[in-house]
């Protein structure tokens, strides 16, 4: 039978990968691959170059090393190693170093201090044993943060101690001693039932519900608002404990926010939701401490990404949380050591054993080959040619792209191997680079065309997307999931200097790990000492050659790489990556090597050689994970043509962060795509990002259309006044609703008690509401009635009703702005009715309220619909009464409502337990509200199609009550298809006294508690 042709475009690691699984034995010899490569050597990013000019000096793209849970990554190595005739070194292991430890850099009072992070070593080897299950991981996490701050308790997160404990034992232990008798009992109490929690949990989270992750996440809260209350003022002036707090605020804040947004229950369900925020925002949005996400720990997390939209290293950076989130839980369970520093280049570790691999596996390579065109059929079903520039020709049958050193060892050089083309000699004399988009050297050979089903059976796309605008365009104009992508995506150019002294760091003057980052003084912000690999470099003895660093960062640039005819942009982007190496060289590092270091850089003779990199070009900026960007990635079988499949670290693979490990976990993807092997990928769910089709557990993306003018949260809702009052009710009445709101459709899964028989009624006039993320629509004003039933979540336990959660239903609301009743209706669930609101300083009307409902006012069927008055507020004059100084802030205020409700519903459900800790959430400006979200289905309309109970945050952003309490004279009109007063046992006429209150807030996305 004829071999599946393979036209591999790219001879990065991703294309590598996936040539290694077509061709691996398993695959029984089914596939004739060949891949194409821009110039002379392979590995993208990864590519290095040995300099004959300065002693075979190592030249790197900029700093690589494996994670400890690589595991693919190392899974690979291993099988290379082991296949490999000639490996750079016998076994794989002796290929790396292992660093228990990295050093932040910390700005203090204007010093750089650094701040030093143990991580202990592991058991287990990254590649060959199991990775932990996914919540096991953020656990772990957990531990690993806080356990490295807990001195006599340290033991307690060590594999192998209190072997006799599970791990949610001793993390509940250690949380406990570290509390102690300086937190309230109520933190104790609460750590137990987390205990007991958990402990009912199993390790696997496929068991879970939401309702078990927002109840652990709950109580982690609380947790975290009892640790900071007990040492949160303390920090300011205290490194130790600043450094603690922000770890475990980080931690404990990263949990919570996974567990509340699904991302411990089913990532890829709710990451495009969660990752339309930024990390450190969404952080803020789960109760960070703003010194923690303002934090060098979390400022490196940033600079490790290279996060920085067009190099703009001085900004906020831009990373997806839910990514980011999921980075870190992944990082939490490394394996050995958290970093694995390369013992010699990363070319000539991986790429080149890698080469010789499948060159013994027959797969061919056609380097000097620049892909310039994909051409699609008519029909947009079929990719019909690839079109490329030839950029030499050789001079003999083939290209032999490696060399050896003089201890035998093959490397890959930083220039072609000019004696084996013709015209080499001119070609070198030029200095031109052939892996440059904007070289001038020309094309020695006319264009080739590889034609489908001529050349090519499938192709597999393998060169990043800063090429896309010019070899995809036709993909671009013909697909609309390409044209979101390219507009989605973006890359950012990045520069690297690398060192040679003739002294180790601790003569220098650095005795800290020497792994760094967060040095945010400059651009090259993340740096680290790679002297292990000056052994397989030549340097002479007399130049006493001791140590090797290297040094990276974001390089500024313009958000797509220049068109080819800018031949100038080279040479100004290595002059700027040239003057941040100089001032580096200068100034900066004497922060790390100060006993070396003089006015004006190091002493003489101290630096041997340096070499600064700018990398610009398409396949070699990074790609970022800004905000919303993977939802709009495409999987390997997404092209939309039916003989192209797509893989780098680019794609979407259950990661979406540039790395080593995205990268070979894509090129296993597109690999499986093809072929169906491998079946299984460590850490990833293979199925959903290669098999065709639907994702499955994603939802369907919501078609957006002119005029619909719906949009999700976040919605701010700023400069709003607000007349709030108290009304009596009826408690059965108010139980009836709940239950018939919520225990009754979700079959007891969501049971709901009226706190007490108190109602809160407000009429709210909104000066500006925005959606916030669509800030081409403006903004608009909003006025509108509320009844607000507060609330509790309860649940049964061992014969008695406990409360687990405080909220705030709406039976009715009334407002006056279309697009608000529509957004709220189709995404929350509020029950939004159309009405009329006439506020105090309207025309004519100095000081009274006035509500008109769209309704019917006598049911018949001769009635119309229309607008009738539902609420008159009559202002009484003169009443002189102030509210309480203590009510007139946020918190103050909550907790004396608190107060009411609590005694009035004790006497309706006196075994009902009520504790302060409820109440949290409203004491940190949050208002968790409660809907029954559902439409009518279209066949049948007495049944749902859809239907859900909801719950979303509102965030007070500010708040200000004024001190004079406003008496008015309240009538509520009895509407037959609204009867409020009757509904809930309302006195009707009363006089009521309220308050005015000023508040900004933010509506969040919400998430669903439970879905018919």
């Amino acid at each position: 039978m004829a071999k599946t042709r393979v036209a591999i475009l790219g001879g990065g690691l991703s294309g590598l990968v996936t040539a290694f699984n077509l061709s691996a034995p398993e695959q029984n010899d089914q596939y004739d691959i060949t891949i194409y490569q821009l110039g002379w050597r392979l590995g993208g990013k990864c590519a290095t170059g040995r300099n004959p000019d300065h002693h075979q000096r190592i030249q790197e793209h900029g700093l690589h090393v494996f994670m400890g849970q690589y595991d693919n990554a190392f899974s690979m190595v291993q099988r290379l190693y082991a296949e490999a005739a000639k490996p750079p070194f016998p076994d794989w292991r002796a290929g790396y170093t292992q660093v228990p430890a990295m050093s932040l850099m910390e700005e203090v009072d204007g010093q750089w201090i650094p701040w030093v992070i143990q991580a202990p070593v592991f058991p287990g080897t990254p590649g060959i044993d199991p990775p932990p299950s996914l919540f096991t991981r953020a656990f772990q996490f957990l531990e690993w943060i806080l356990g490295q701050l807990t001195g006599p308790h340290a033991a307690h997160f060590k594999p192998g101690a209190g072997a006799d404990k599970p791990w949610w034992q001793r993390l509940i232990d250690w949380l406990l001693s570290l509390l102690g008798s300086a937190v309230e009992h109520v933190a104790l109490l609460l750590l137990r039932e987390a205990m007991a929690l958990v402990n009912a949990l199993d390790p696997d989270p496929i068991t879970h519900s939401a309702a078990d992750h927002n109840k652990l996440a709950d109580l982690l809260h609380r947790i975290r608002v009892a640790i900071g209350s007990t040492i949160g003022h303390l920090v300011a002036g205290n490194t130790v404990l600043r450094r603690l707090w922000i770890m475990i605020d980080l931690g404990l804040s990263s949990l919570i926010g996974g567990l509340r947004d699904g991302l411990l229950l089913d990532p890829d369900k709710h990451l495009d939701r969660v990752n339309r925020l930024d990390y450190k925002q969404w952080l803020a949005a789960h109760g960070a401490d703003p010194l923690t996400s303002n934090s060098a720990l979390v400022r490196a997390l940033y600079d490790l990404i290279f996060a920085y939209p067009e190099g703009d290293w001085q900004g906020p950076g831009n990373c997806e949380a839910g990514t980011m989130f999921l980075s870190l839980m992944n990082t939490a369970t490394y394996q050995g050591s958290i970093i694995w520093k390369f013992n010699t280049a990363t070319g000539d570790l991986v790429v080149e054993p890698m080469y010789q691999v499948l060159k013994a596996r027959g797969v061919k390579f056609e380097f000097f080959h620049r892909v310039d065109e994909l051409v699609p059929n008519g029909d947009g079903t079929a990719i019909d040619a690839v079109t490329m520039g030839r950029q030499v020709e050789l001079a003999g049958d083939s290209y032999n792209p490696l060399y050896p050193l003089q201890s035998g060892q093959l490397v890959w050089p930083d220039r072609p191997l000019f004696g084996q083309l013709k015209d080499g000699a001119k070609l070198q004399a030029s200095g031109a680079d052939l892996e440059s988009k904007w070289t001038t050297w020309p094309d020695a050979l006319p264009p080739l065309t590889l034609k489908a089903g001529q050349d090519y059976d499938l192709l597999v796309l393998a060169i990043p997307p800063g090429a896309h605008r010019d070899i995809c365009a036709h993909l671009i104009q013909q697909k609309p999931a390409w044209r979101q992508y390219i507009d989605a995506i973006q890359t950012v150019a990045t520069q690297s200097l690398q060192t040679w002294t003739t002294l180790d760091e601790a003569q220098l003057g650095w005795t800290n790990p020497a792994m760094i980052g967060g040095f945010d003084a400059t651009n090259l912000n993340s740096w680290a000492d790679i002297s292990e690999v000056v052994a397989t470099e030549e340097w002479p003895a007399e130049m006493n050659v001791a140590a090797e660093q290297i040094m990276c960062g974001p390089l500024a640039c313009p958000p797509y790489p220049p068109p080819r005819e800018d031949v100038g942009y080279p040479l100004a982007a290595q002059l700027l990556a040239d003057a941040s190496s100089a001032a580096y060289l200068a100034a900066d590092a004497a922060v790390f090597w100060p006993r070396q270091f003089a006015k004006g850089g190091l002493t003489p003779d101290v630096l041997v050689s340096s070499y600064t990199r700018a990398n610009i070009d398409p396949s070699e900026r990074y790609t970022l994970s800004v905000t919303g960007s993977s939802e709009v990635r495409m999987r390997t079988c997404d092209s939309g043509y039916g003989n192209l499949y797509l893989t780098g670290d680019w794609i979407l693979n259950g990661q979406n962060l540039g790395s080593f490990e995205a990268t070979t976990v894509s090129g296993m993807l597109a690999s499986r795509a093809i072929s169906g092997f491998p079946q299984t990928i460590a850490c990833v769910d293979a199925a959903r990002y290669s098999d065709p089709g639907p994702r499955p557990g994603v939802l369907p993306k919501f078609v957006e259309y002119p005029g619909a003018a719906t949009f999700p949260g976040p919605i701010t809702l700023n400069d709003t006044r607000m007349w709030a009052f108290l009304l009596q009710g009826d408690y059965a009445k108010m139980t009836a609703w709940c239950q018939a709101m919520f225990d009754e459709p979700s079959s007891g899964a969501v049971q709901v008690l009226p706190l007490s028989s108190l109602l809160m009624m407000s009429v709210v006039d909104i000066g500006v509401g925005r959606f916030a993320d669509a800030p081409q629509m403006g903004w608009s004003k909003e006025r509108e009635l509320t009844f607000w039933l507060p609330c509790v979540r309860v649940e049964d336990r061992g014969g008695r009703k406990v409360a687990t959660h405080f909220n705030m239903a709406m039976p009715y609301l009334v407002l006056d702005n279309p697009v608000a009743i529509a957004s709220g209706r189709e995404i929350f669930g509020y029950f939004k009715q159309a009405g009329r609101v006439t506020c105090p300083g309207d025309p004519g009307n100095p000081s009274n309220l006035a509500v008109d409902l769209f309704a019917t006012k006598t049911f018949g069927a001769d009635t119309e619909e229309a607008y009738h008055r539902l609420l008159t507020m009559t202002a009484v004059q003169g009443t002189g009464a102030m509210l309480d100084t203590a009510a007139q802030d946020f918190a103050g205020g909550a907790k004396a409502l608190w107060s009411r409700l609590k005694a009035d519903g004790q006497h309706w459900q006196p075994s009902l337990e009520l504790g302060e800790e409820l109440l949290v959430d409203v004491l940190e400006r949050r208002i968790p509200q409660l809907f029954l979200k559902q439409f009518r289905d279209v066949a049948d309309g007495t049944r749902a199609c859809y239907q859900a109970i909801n719950q979303a945050m509102g965030q007070v952003t500010r708040f200000d009550a004024l001190p004079q309490l406003a008496l008015f004279d309240m009538v509520l009109e009895p509407l037959d298809s609204s009867p409020v007063a009757a509904q809930f046992g309302i006195v009707p006429q009363q006089r009521v006294l309220g308050v005015e209150i000023v508040y900004d807030m933010t509506i969040r996305p919400g998430e669903v508690l439970w879905r018919a």
